[in-house]
């Protein structure tokens, strides 16, 4: 008598696990139109006041024996398909201006401050990787300590 009363506690619970998953199957068919799954990704396209969209992209480096360089720039693009070519590559692309990028050249850069330089040896960087080229890169922050 024992072995009937549980199964049948096991056939309710199973029941009501298959209930629910149908329910949430079907609010989320139904909530698929108004999704958006770029909202919930970890590297989020942002939009500026001009509508343009760009990845963010941080840089912490030390440059010399006791400075430090912390980036933060926007990287534009133009459409869904460099979005997504660059967004599969940032960790590629961070990964070679950390390592690739002449430490004393850097330095010096930073002390004259010539951003053109430096943006310009980022985009050299950034278009090794990508399919279409980017075209410039726009500096959020540039703290040099």
């Amino acid at each position: 008598m024992k072995f009937d009363s549980h199964k049948g506690l096991f056939l309710k619970i199973v029941l009501s696990v298959f209930v629910l998953i149908a329910i949430c199957a079907a609010a989320f068919i139904h909530q698929n139109e108004k999704m958006n799954f770029h909202n919930i990704s970890m590297l989020r396209p942002k939009k500026d006041k001009n509508e343009s969209n760009y990845i963010k992209c941080q840089l912490f480096s030390n440059i010399g024996n006791q400075n430090y360089l912390t980036l933060e720039m926007a990287i534009p693009y133009e459409n869904k398909i460099q979005y997504t070519d660059l967004n599969q590559k940032i960790d590629r692309i961070k990964s070679d201006m950390l390592t690739n990028i002449d430490q004393e050249e850097m330095n010096k850069w930073v002390k004259e401050r010539n951003y053109v330089a430096i943006k310009s040896e980022l985009l050299r960087v950034i278009n090794k990787h990508t399919n279409k080229p980017i075209e410039h890169i726009y500096f959020e922050s540039f703290l040099y300590q």
